[in-house]
């Protein structure tokens, strides 16, 4: 028995799974650590330039990790899939509309208020590409890191479920270190990162799970008014009015990720992916 390849003369994945983690805590740590000796690193209101610097170190440890073990191992990084815009267009879409359904309902059904900012438009605006521009980093770094090539070898090791279950505990885990971050939380976290760790699996890419990403985050803040995954909306289209506390339809000082509601959400657009065959005939293996 060969320790290090697999029959089909791969490095076996535990290694690559490994190379992949070092490299990507190692550039996180030593980048977070300059920026943070600089004191460049706050939770801030997500309209503040200053959030970029929060962000960026996990871009660039996602991609640096990415590019180390694809060049050392040749894994499958799940960028190259045919079409990417439009797969990230249609992971945008879909996230669009599952944070609107999210957080419009509890208002529908009385449990939770939004109201439209009073502020210009002029100030609105650059408010929302100065979020788009600092949040983007996470929803891209974070898919890169979780559900790239680190997942894909996760896969090949020890089955798509067992990656997804494996992947989506570490997503929510990481959010534990928020700011007003519960077990709640996390679990609602998880349950957003089975559902992005599914649709990776199914279309068989990681550009919609990146435009998924992009898009909860940017419309939780920059549209609706709520925090981020704890950090605090700045300004936005509308404000939410929610409860400190979470309850069933609010998550409180941690965003729709802690609410119950969210997790039916989660539950149903898990279930959809999981019923829908959404693999192009491009990106569809061969059989053999």
């Amino acid at each position: 028995m060969n320790l290090l390849r697999d029959a089909e003369g791969r490095i076996r994945s535990p290694y690559v799974v490994c190379v992949f983690v070092l490299v990507a805590v190692a550039s996180q740590g030593v980048l977070s650590l300059g920026l943070g000796l600089a004191g460049l690193l706050s939770f801030e209101d997500l309209d503040s330039p200053r959030v970029f610097f929060s962000t960026f170190p996990t871009l660039v440890s996602g991609v640096g990790a990415t590019l180390v073990c694809w060049f050392a191992f040749h894994e499958p990084t799940g960028l190259d899939a045919p079409a990417p815009l439009r797969l990230f267009g249609v992971g945008f879409l879909i996230g669009a509309v599952a944070l609107s359904v999210c957080c419009v309902v509890p208002v529908l059904a009385g449990a939770t208020t939004l109201s439209v900012t009073s502020k210009s438009a002029s100030v609105v605006a650059t408010a929302g590409l100065m979020q788009l521009l600092t949040l983007s980093p996470a929803g891209f770094g974070e898919e890169l890191l979780l559900r790239g090539l680190g997942f894909n070898a996760l896969r090949r090791g020890m089955g798509d479920v067992a990656a997804v279950a494996v992947s989506s505990a570490i997503f929510g885990g990481l959010h534990l270190f928020n700011p007003g971050a519960t077990w709640l939380a996390a679990l609602g976290v998880a349950l957003v990162g089975a559902w992005f760790g599914a649709l990776t699996v199914r279309t068989g890419s990681l550009w919609s799970a990146m435009g998924l990403h992009v898009a909860w985050n940017f419309f939780e803040g920059f549209v609706f008014g709520q925090p981020v995954s704890g950090n605090p909306p700045g300004t936005s289209l509308l404000i939410g009015g929610d409860a400190a506390v979470p309850t069933f339809w609010s998550g409180g000082a941690f965003g729709p990720e802690a609410a119950g509601w969210t997790a039916v959400v989660l539950v149903l657009g898990l279930g959809l992916t999981l019923t829908l065959d959404l693999r192009s005939t491009q990106t569809r293996r061969p059989s053999r």
